[in-house]
């Protein structure tokens, strides 16, 4: 399971600032958008919402269950977004919410104009590769936050709340940049969960499956580069541009998510890991460990173990 980045929790309503102890919402209207926050204080099943725009949903606190396009339901919880197309209904449940743990989550409804426009301009000045357009995918509604998103979200939050006499100015450009990180994830996630249908058609498929077929071997960004027949700049350049992230970062990414793996054998020692997993320097493991799961290697496999029967389950 990947690591979910939080979003900071939006301050609590006053009681006499309710209307509803289900989905009360407050609302802060923008040009191009408007940031809805709700809150639940009491257990509710099949509370519907609609929006006429898309939506960006994201959890801050408690749980909802989602049903959403006809799929069975699934639990919602913080570090966590939901897309939605315009006039689509949510319909959700809420089994755990009360006075004393309310759920509070954000819904951005975005101005359909707003997205035509952004999508527009990066088709015509920074096209995909492979003649791929730049589009939202409402195939892949649910995803964990990355740090990136989380702190576009949470700006947003900030610029929307507040006062500031430009903030529909900021709004606009943090949309703008929001829209493509959402993109750039769902291209990531398509070509993972595709490459080898994609194969050689698709050069980033390509690479990736490289990369998953080679990850504990030494990789090296300039083989890659010849690999995908592009120069190394252009290589690096063009995959951080679709996938919004950089090769090496990536590569990195995939090793810890590998030595997570690893670790939760009880017989794997931290340097077992470490270089089984394409490392090979343990302080650079640590350091790398800690930076994308939150906490040392040590400390997760000792989480891991304290839990009894459950310490072969992916912690996330």
């Amino acid at each position: 399971m990947n690591e979910r980045n939080l979003v900071s929790p939006f301050a609590l309503s006053g009681k006499r600032e309710l209307h509803t102890l289900v989905e009360n919402r407050r609302a802060y209207t923008l040009n191009h958008c408007e940031l809805n926050i709700y809150e639940t204080y009491q257990r509710s099943e099949l509370v519907p919402l609609t929006f006429n725009d898309l939506v960006i949903t994201s959890m801050l606190r408690g749980k909802k269950v989602m049903h959403l396009f006809d799929k069975p339901g699934f639990d919602y919880l913080p570090g966590e977004t939901v897309i939605v197309p315009p006039n689509v209904t949510m319909t959700i449940d809420f089994p755990e919410a009360s006075e004393l743990n309310p759920s509070q989550c954000t819904a951005l409804a975005i101005n359909h104009q707003e997205i035509k426009s952004t999508l527009d301009f990066l088709n015509e000045n920074y096209p995909r590769t492979n003649n791929d357009l730049w589009q939202l995918n409402y195939q892949q509604f649910h995803f964990f936050n990355n740090h990136e998103l989380a702190q576009l979200i949470n700006k947003l939050i900030s610029i929307s709340t507040g006062d500031v006499i430009t903030k529909d100015v900021l709004a606009n450009l943090t949309l703008k940049e929001l829209l493509i990180r959402i993109m750039q994830m769902q291209n990531l996630h398509q070509v993972k969960e595709n490459m080898q249908q994609l194969g050689t058609n698709n050069r980033f498929a390509y690479i990736l499956q490289y990369i998953k077929n080679h990850l504990t071997d030494k990789l090296n960004i300039d083989a890659l580069s010849q690999m995908a027949y592009m120069s190394k700049a252009s290589f690096f350049r063009a995959f951080k541009h679709e996938m919004g992230i950089a090769p090496v970062d990536y590569i990195i990414k995939e090793r810890i998510q590998f030595a997570k793996q690893l670790l939760q054998n009880p017989y794997c020692s931290m340097a077992d890991a470490c270089f089984k997993a394409g490392f090979n320097n343990q302080h650079y493991f640590s350091r790398a460990f800690r930076k994308i799961v939150g906490t040392t290697p040590s400390l997760y496999k000792a989480g891991i173990t304290t839990k009894g029967d459950k310490r072969f389950s992916e912690q996330g």
